[in-house]
């Protein structure tokens, strides 16, 4: 589906692991059993998205390249939604990952889908909740802006701009 903005959203379900990217049709590899669905109407509902950045990175092909946006997500609406997809243009995947405690250190582990109650704030921040930028197709410099696309659940698809700035 082409979404309000002219870019593809490919919303994939569990048990996938990675999320569809925005301007991509492509089935991830690895994702089998996955369904593609078409995804919903603008976001409406009183959910709003909040001072959205990223890292800057320099995108060098074949070497995996990656950076990361945060934001903040808040729920002014009645209803609980979910966050199950992202996609940037600057990246061929966007997947949701959180950081996490692992013996004296950390690691990062891939999130289907991040709940949203209704009267809720999620933080997407260093340290916790972030989507993956997977394998960047262009340098992000810091003043950069590019469009962040959002499927969520019940409200259809929300695009944010994301500025890339040091931390």
């Amino acid at each position: 589906m082409i979404s309000q903005h002219g870019r593809r959203v490919v919303t994939l379900r569990p048990p996938a692991l990675l999320l569809g990217a925005a301007s991509l049709a492509l089935i991830l590899a690895g994702c089998g059993g996955t369904s593609r669905t078409e995804p919903g109407p603008p976001a409406t509902g009183g959910i709003a998205v909040e001072d959205a950045w990223a890292r800057p990175a320099k995108a060098m092909p074949g070497m995996g390249t990656t950076s990361a946006a945060y934001f903040v997500l808040r729920n002014d609406g009645k209803v609980a939604d979910t966050l199950v997809g992202a996609g940037a243009d600057v990246a061929d995947k966007a997947e949701f990952h959180e950081t996490v405690a692992k013996g004296d250190g950390v690691t990062m582990r891939p999130v289907k889908s991040v709940p949203l109650p209704s009267g809720g704030t999620v933080a997407f921040k260093p340290g916790g909740l972030h989507v993956m930028l997977v394998d960047l197709k262009r340098d992000l410099a810091a003043g950069d802006k590019f469009p962040l696309i959002l499927q969520f659940e019940k409200g259809g698809t929300q695009t944010v701009e994301v500025v890339v700035r040091e931390p």
